[in-house]
């Protein structure tokens, strides 16, 4: 009898399909790009109102205007020196986001300030609860611009949520056109949001930094009480981009490239199915 020969047995391949990996990546940035877009707009930490201490002692002088420090020196409260009666006004540091504008004193804090006569109100100014007040007097430039910030702001939000089911739509029943326009929504969010950054910072442009001028950001910022001492006083006070505005950026950059992953996933899936990936 001749010999039998073994016929060579294939090993199964068990190994992932690299587009699997593919896929894997594209939704964790897709993650980390919304959470970022979403945790920078729904924050309060895209500027901070803070009082230079020498340039307001400096013009509380030349204003005739009693400066007072107070919670080692954080607030300062001023009077009219000719005039003390009332509570007088407080110059306090604030941190505000996209549609709000609060103090940055903590409770325990304040309750220390009611004491010499800080008025008892709402710590946080909502823009969007007060677009048709005039409780919070704002310059017609920061008005126009505040409202254009909440609106991309908005849009922003509205475009991540749509995309979210949109892309999950397309990844679980397999459709290519679902998973292209997802890339499209990401890019389109992106751009908002870019819009949204770029107001805000731009937003205090008319201020002049020269001090003294006549020509000042003349909104209330920082300001807690009658207002009327402390006009002359607001050239002493300074606006700084906060850690909000830095996380809006990094979620531009990623809900771009978060676009493309997509866009490119989409070519992937016309050749090769997610189906046929997974299997």
């Amino acid at each position: 009898m001749e010999p039998q020969t073994a016929t060579p047995q294939t090993e199964c391949e068990c190994g992932v399909h690299p587009s699997v990996f593919y896929l894997l990546a594209t939704l964790l940035l897709t993650s980390c790009s919304t959470a970022m877009l979403c945790a920078s707009i729904m924050t309060d930490h895209w500027e901070h109102v803070v009082w230079e201490r020498a340039a307001l002692a400096t013009l509380a002088n030349t204003s005739n205007t009693a400066l007072q420090w107070l919670l080692d020196d954080k607030v300062a409260k001023i009077e009219d020196a000719n005039n003390k009666k009332g509570g007088g006004t407080f110059l306090v540091p604030m941190n505000g986001g996209i549609w709000t504008m609060c103090v940055s004193l903590e409770e325990e804090e304040v309750s220390i300030l009611s004491r010499a006569g800080f008025p008892t109100q709402p710590l946080c100014t909502n823009y969007l609860a007060n677009t048709d007040t005039d409780d919070e007097p704002r310059a017609d430039w920061q008005h126009r611009m505040q409202n254009l910030s909440i609106s991309c702001a908005l849009v922003c939000l509205i475009v991540l949520g749509s995309a979210a089911l949109v892309g999950a739509f397309g990844v679980c029943k397999h459709q290519i056109s679902a998973v292209l326009v997802t890339g499209v929504m990401y890019l389109l969010a992106g751009l908002f949001a870019m819009f949204t950054l770029m107001i805000i910072h731009f937003k205090r442009i008319q201020r002049v930094s020269t001090r003294g001028s006549s020509h000042i950001d003349d909104t209330g910022d920082g300001l807690v009480g009658p207002q009327a001492p402390a006009i002359p006083l607001l050239s002493a006070r300074e606006f700084y981009n906060s850690w909000s505005l830095e996380l809006g950026w990094g979620g531009v950059v990623l809900a771009t490239t978060t676009s493309l992953l997509w866009i490119l996933l989409s070519k992937i899936m016309r050749y090769n199915p997610i189906s046929a990936m997974l299997l």
